[in-house]
């Protein structure tokens, strides 16, 4: 048996040995076809590859010949997908029971016996791959046409279903590369088919006729099986959900400025220079990065020394840009940090104190609240600077897939040459490249329209990790790209959820407002993945990252507040009933009190979801819930939890606001004191949060449509 010997050399769980067998079950059992494939929904980094394999070994027990595994197009994830197979089936096929290989690098015309060996065939999602996976099936062994056939689409999301329109005409055509996975689907007689992905928009992103209405139910595979989210794995509810203090995960994220990130994209030593480089705001966060990294490599190896552990090595990646010009840039100050850090360390290393102290600081807040071990600070300090003068710190550029494979260690992987490795990357670690042990990602890349799947795919900080590391895992980025990569994280995490209620019978709800700021539906194909709001069923929707207006203005907001504000509703604990539009009058007059110095905060959206969960088209009585607390003390520094949990707060509030029974939509309103030594303009001010019912579909809001 294929799969038990594959099992039993990489010691799969229980949990996902059950999942493979399902997966296998329901491709045997049921008709998959290019309009309804089976699908593996899984999550960033969250062991696919693992899952697929698994699936293949497993088919090849229950009769299937060959599997065709295609990947995404470029050199390098194709040699990973290639060695991985090899590594995994290593045995296999040095018994001459498997036979492994490229598309486009066949080992010569195959033999009689190699032809009754199972064939694993991998071909990279381009034209030319795939039109010679077509001759290879249609010219060189047509008798292969009639074998059962496995065909895996790996990262099967808009790259796979893509749409184009043919110039001079009005039909819009599937893209080349999809109708040339059609033409082998139609060519094999017995195949079947599996999507492998975790971005599974495309099946809701269909130039498709829809229904007039508010739910759009997606183009349903024949099956979708979950893949077991195993213990080890670290995703974007440890980046994007606010922890308290007492959890190490409260501070992963460091804020660094958008001037900054844009300092970095084009030469200009006026902004960079090296005799300024370890104090110009220009590169604050990028010092505070690097510093930061190679204390907290110093750290781990120490915890592991203490404990008796092989010492291991990391890696740090800056992902600012694709331009090669900006990489070579970035190279460049990276070499003035290190070049004024490696100096100060040899001839004045006192002068290094101060950054060292920050980072110390840092760190030991997190480890503390992981109830780790640290060494004492003086031990820590003399092996912060023998690592630099040990010049033991590796940088590498990876922007091309020529540098890439010239990376890669056995495993495919970027190899780590010694305990500290930096590397400076472009679109090329996009997608499935493997960072083993990342404990520091610096990212700015900010484009005007980002693809969710694509800037999924950039989350390399996501994966496998030894949880004893997110202590000092730190994933450095401006608070406008945070707050995109926010709504991006909960937009998967929404349709996820809707696959998993029901084998995703549940559908989605697709909004924006209209120019009186009532909501209407919103084809999903119109949907900007960049410019959305995604709420989920007793999901929170509020501003952050805000500043707070003083003077006359405020006095005067504060006081029309208080008229609105029913006092019935303080600190009462419970929720009361208001208007629809008095709710609205709420908001109208917090806006003009909150001023957002980097990222806009989607005011439209907040009333538009209010709108829709109280419309009495839709169920609703017109109602809104309301409740209100004051004395509130948080400070500015504290605020930027997107996921409102840490500011919501937890206890009888918290229970009682994300009650899964509630219908309603609610109001809350937390009274802050403002204090300046809070970080505020010394003015307390209403902080608005937006619940929506539990009882309701997860919701797409549109804050920007796509025009035809």
């Amino acid at each position: 048996m294929f799969y038990s010997q594959l099992r039993d050399s990489r010691r799969d769980d229980d949990e996902l040995a059950a999942c493979i067998e399902r997966v296998v079950n329901q491709l045997e059992d049921t008709a998959t076809t290019g309009d309804r494939p089976g699908m593996l929904l899984g999550k960033i980094q969250s062991g696919k590859t693992r899952a697929f394999v698994g699936v293949i070994a497993r088919a090849f027990d229950r009769g299937f010949d060959i599997s065709v595994v295609l990947t995404k197009g470029t050199k390098t994830l194709s040699a990973q997908t290639v060695a991985r197979l090899n590594n995994d089936f290593q045995t296999l096929i040095e018994d001459d029971h498997f036979l492994v290989f490229d598309i486009m690098k066949q080992p010569g015309r195959l033999t009689r016996s190699e032809l009754q060996r199972k064939l694993v065939i991998v071909a990279k999602k381009q034209v030319d791959n795939l039109r010679r996976l077509t001759e290879f099936f249609r010219e060189d062994y047509p008798d292969l046409k009639n074998r059962k056939v496995l065909l895996v689409d790996d990262e099967a999301d808009l790259a796979s279903v893509r749409f184009v329109r043919t110039k001079g005409s009005v039909d819009v055509e599937q893209g080349k590369i999809a109708e040339q996975m059609d033409d082998l689907r139609r060519l094999v007689n017995n195949i079947a088919f599996l999507q492998v992905t975790a971005t599974p928009y495309s099946l809701y992103l269909q130039p498709e006729g829809y229904e007039t209405g508010y739910v759009f139910k997606p183009k349903r595979p024949a099956f979708t099986e979950l893949l077991p989210i195993h213990g080890g794995y670290v995703g974007g509810d440890d980046y994007f959900i606010g922890r308290d203090l007492e959890d190490p995960r409260a501070y992963l994220v460091s804020e660094v400025t958008r001037d900054e990130q844009n300092a970095l994209r084009r030469p200009d030593q006026r902004r960079i220079h090296p005799d300024r480089v370890l104090t110009s705001p220009n590169t604050r966060g990028l010092v505070r990065a690097i510093i930061t990294f190679v204390l907290g490599v110093v750290i781990r190896r120490w915890q592991q020394a203490e404990a008796g552990e092989r010492k291991r090595k990391y890696a740090m990646i800056i992902h600012n840009d694709t331009q090669k010009a900006a990489h070579a840039w970035q190279n460049q100050v990276i070499e003035w940090v290190f070049a004024a850090i490696n100096s100060a360390a040899v001839n004045q290393p006192d002068t290094l104190n101060p950054l060292f102290d920050a980072a110390f600081a840092d760190l030991s807040a997190s480890i503390e609240a992981d109830r780790g071990r640290l060494p004492c600070k003086s031990e820590a300090f003399e092996s912060f600077i023998e690592a630099l003068e040990a010049d033991d710190v590796v940088k590498e550029t990876v922007n091309s897939d020529k540098d890439v494979l010239a990376l890669l260690d056995d495993k495919a992987e970027l190899k780590l040459r010694t305990p500290f490795n930096i590397f400076v990357g472009g679109s090329i670690l996009d997608r499935g490249i493997t960072i083993p042990n990342l404990l520091t990602f610096y990212y700015g890349r900010n484009p005007q329209t980002m693809q969710a799947d694509t800037v999924l795919q950039h989350s390399r900080m996501y994966g496998n990790r030894d949880r004893r590391d997110l202590a000092v895992t730190r994933f450095y980025t401006s608070r406008d790209v945070y707050d995109r990569l926010y709504s991006i994280n909960e937009f998967e995490n929404a349709l996820r959820e809707a696959f998993a209620s029901g084998a995703n019978e549940q559908g989605v709800v697709f909004i924006q407002a209209d120019s009186n700021h009532r909501v209407r539906p919103c084809a999903p194909n119109k949907v900007l993945l960049s410019n959305v709001v995604a709420v989920r069923p007793s999901g929170l929707y509020l501003p952050t990252g805000f500043q707070t207006i003083s003077g006359r203005n405020m006095k005067a907001a504060q006081t029309r507040l208080n008229d609105l504000v029913p006092s019935a509703a303080l600190d009462a604990k419970a929720f009361i009933e208001i208007e629809r539009q008095t709710a609205l009058d709420i908001i109208d007059v917090i806006t003009g009190t909150l001023v957002f110095p980097d990222a806009e905060f989607e005011w439209d959206a907040m009333r538009g979801l209010l709108d829709y969960y109280s419309d009495v088209r839709d169920g609703g009585d017109g109602k809104v819930l309301l409740l209100a607390e004051t004395g509130r003390k948080l400070s500015r520094e504290r605020s930027g939890d997107k996921s409102g949990l840490s500011i919501l707060g937890g206890g009888e509030i918290r229970r009682l606001v994300q009650d899964p029974n509630r219908s309603k939509p609610a109001l809350i309103l937390l009274q802050q004191e403002g204090t300046a030594a809070l970080g505020w303009s010394g003015y307390k001010f209403w902080w608005p949060i937006l619940a929506a019912p539990g009882t309701v579909e997860p919701c797409i809001f549109a804050t920007k449509v796509a025009t035809d």
